[in-house]
C-alpha cells in the first residue's frame, strides 16, 4: 500500500483510539467510585477505579512526566517507521495506529493529572488494572511483533520511493 494511504489508515486508527480512550476514562471517572473497591463485575473484568501514578504493577510509581518522555520516544520511533518505511502492509499500519493511539491516550492522562484512569480489572486472575489505551497499546505490540517476524521486509526499511523497488 501506498505510503500515503498507509498514513491515513495510520491517522485514522490513532485518531480512534485516543477517542476512544478519551470517552471511556470521562465515563469511568464520571460513572465508577474512585478507589479499589471492586465495581460491578462484566463476566471476565469488572469495573474498579483507580489513578495509576506509575507503569504496570506500579512500576516507576510517582514518575508521570518520564512516561509522558517514554511516550514521546515511542511516538517518535512510530512516526519514523511510518515515514521511512516505503510501502507498508495493513498489519503494520495498525499495529503502529494502535500503539501509538495508546501512547498519546495515557500521555495526555499523565500531564493533565499526574496519573493515569485505570478502570478494567481481571475476574478471574491477579492483574494491574487497566484502560482502553493500555489494550491499545498491547494489542499494538503483539501485532507489531507478528507483522516484524512474518512479514515485515527489512530492505523497505530507509529505501527512498525514487530508489525504485515495488
Amino acid at each position: 500500500m501506498s505510503r500515503r494511504t498507509s498514513l491515513c489508515i495510520f491517522a485514522v486508527i490513532a485518531v480512534a483510539a485516543i477517542v476512544l480512550d478519551r470517552l471511556s476514562k470521562a465515563w469511568a471517572v464520571a460513572a465508577l467510585p474512585l478507589g479499589t473497591v471492586q465495581g460491578p463485575s462484566l463476566g471476565l473484568v469488572r469495573l474498579t477505579m483507580v489513578h495509576n501514578t506509575g507503569a504496570a504493577f506500579s512500576i516507576g510509581d510517582g514518575f508521570p512526566l518520564f512516561f509522558v518522555g517514554v511516550a514521546a520516544v515511542i511516538c517518535a520511533a512510530i512516526l519514523a517507521f511510518m515515514l521511512l518505511v516505503r510501502q507498508h502492509r495493513m498489519l503494520g499500519v495498525i499495529a503502529a495506529g494502535l500503539v501509538f493511539g495508546g501512547a498519546v491516550g495515557n500521555a495526555v492522562d499523565r500531564v493533565l493529572y499526574q496519573y493515569v484512569v485505570d478502570f478494567f480489572e481481571f475476574t478471574f486472575f491477579s492483574f494491574p488494572v487497566f484502560n482502553v489505551a493500555d489494550i491499545c497499546i498491547t494489542c499494538g505490540v503483539v501485532l507489531f511483533m507478528v507483522y516484524v517476524v512474518f512479514f515485515m521486509d527489512l530492505g523497505e526499511c530507509g529505501q527512498d520511493a525514487s530508489e525504485g523497488g515495488r
